[in-house]
């Protein structure tokens, strides 16, 4: 199965996780990791690598990011490109996002739920006034 981690700054990561449960109910091989105010940036990639291997058994794993070239970001891209197994980093993580790589994981190959991330983390940021006039349009 391919595992999630959920890297975020604040408590985003903790709260997407509890979201994402609430919804779809039990996450196997999903977890989360917060970079709080007054923790160490150096230790930050540690963590991300124990909660890789506490996820990993071998179909690869996605680390979903809050943004892009920040140190969540960094510390996962580092252990990417070190990285035995399949290991995406995406950043700008959204709860469309990780609902859909939960539903989606065990049916699509890892290659293909890059792209399946990407347009459902796109897709799930909707305005109303937008989607009213598009519903006008029709």
């Amino acid at each position: 199965m391919v595992g999630i981690v959920i890297v975020t700054h604040g408590e985003l990561a903790d709260g997407l996780l509890d979201a994402a449960r609430a919804v779809a109910g039990r996450a196997e091989r999903c977890t989360s990791v917060c970079l709080r105010e007054g923790d160490s940036v150096e230790e930050l990639g540690p963590r991300i690598a124990s909660a890789l291997d506490s996820v990993d058994d071998g179909d690869g794993v996605f680390v979903l990011v809050d943004m892009w070239g920040a140190s969540p970001f960094n510390s996962a891209a580092v252990l990417a490109l070190r990285a035995a197994s399949p290991l995406e980093v995406i950043a700008g993580v959204n709860l469309p996002m990780v609902l859909e790589l939960l539903v989606q994981r065990d049916a699509k190959e890892f290659k293909g739920l890059t792209a399946i991330a990407l347009t459902a983390g796109r897709d799930g940021i909707r305005g109303l006034s937008q989607a009213m006039q598009d519903e006008e349009d029709r």
